[in-house]
């Protein structure tokens, strides 16, 4: 009876795993840029057992489950119309590169909403936490006033503002190895490998990228974790039961 309690509770927990990233995954069906995850699942070690009478009659016995992986969904999502200057999304494979303000980490994002902050005497492209945005060559991105001026054919020249170009996007040898770091970012393993700059990103100023969550297809596999974890809470319950019963009979 043991082990059908442990394989019981080894579901319990693993299905609660699951319904934590489900849960995660409804709660970001807002977020710009928020690519969803998802729980696989793969059984314990299994137990060869004798069967009874007659040669090669065993019999295999599971152990439980357990969570092997939670992989992320990096498909594109849908993108979404603002006319804010600022804001950016991109067109295909690629993150945005962030840099911490306060310890200088990178970090790696889809999320393309970002406005501009001044600090002292410069003005920077910054992400909704006042990081700063990073070029292809990973510096920041300083946006200048606007200067408008006539050039020597009686033409208007505009110099500075900003300027979409200069944002810098960047791929992975393998985007799957990267480390969720909290806050819609991801961070550079590796498994990952070591981020490498587009010559030609494609990225679309005026635009964001909404979540790739899709709202009914989770809510179905929450219901599939739910009616696992009863059916799981059951296996413990009459575990416990006939533990009890066969206690009784010594």
């Amino acid at each position: 009876m043991i082990r059908g309690f442990y394989s019981g509770a080894s579901s319990l927990t693993s299905q609660q795993i699951n319904l934590n990233t489900i849960s995660n995954n409804l709660a970001n069906v807002g977020t710009t840029g928020y690519k969803p995850q998802q729980a696989a699942f793969s059984s314990l070690m299994y137990q060869t057992i004798n069967g009874g009478a007659g040669e090669g009659n065993t019999i295999q016995t599971g152990n439980g489950v357990r969570i092997q992986k939670t992989g992320i969904d990096f498909n594109q999502g849908e993108l979404n119309r603002t006319d804010i200057p600022t804001d950016c999304a991109i067109l295909g494979e690629g993150f945005f590169a962030i840099e911490d303000r306060e310890d200088g980490t990178i970090t790696y994002t889809r999320d393309g909403c970002f406005k501009l902050s001044v600090d002292g005497s410069n003005s920077y492209l910054v992400n909704g936490a006042g990081n700063f945005v990073l070029g292809e060559d990973e510096n920041r991105i300083e946006i200048k006033a606007v200067n408008t001026a006539a050039d020597s054919k009686g033409g208007v020249k505009t110099e500075g503002g900003f300027d979409p170009e200069k944002i810098g996007a960047f791929v992975f040898p393998n985007k799957y190895g990267l480390e969720l770091a909290g806050g819609n970012q991801y961070r550079a393993t590796e498994a990952s490998g070591e981020a490498e700059a587009l010559e030609k990103p494609k990225i679309k100023a005026g635009y964001l990228e909404n979540s790739r969550v899709q709202l009914a297809q989770e809510m179905v596999r929450m219901i599939e974790a739910s009616k696992g974890f009863s059916f799981a809470s059951k296996i413990v319950q009459t575990a416990d039961e006939m533990e009890k019963i066969i206690n009784q009979l010594r």
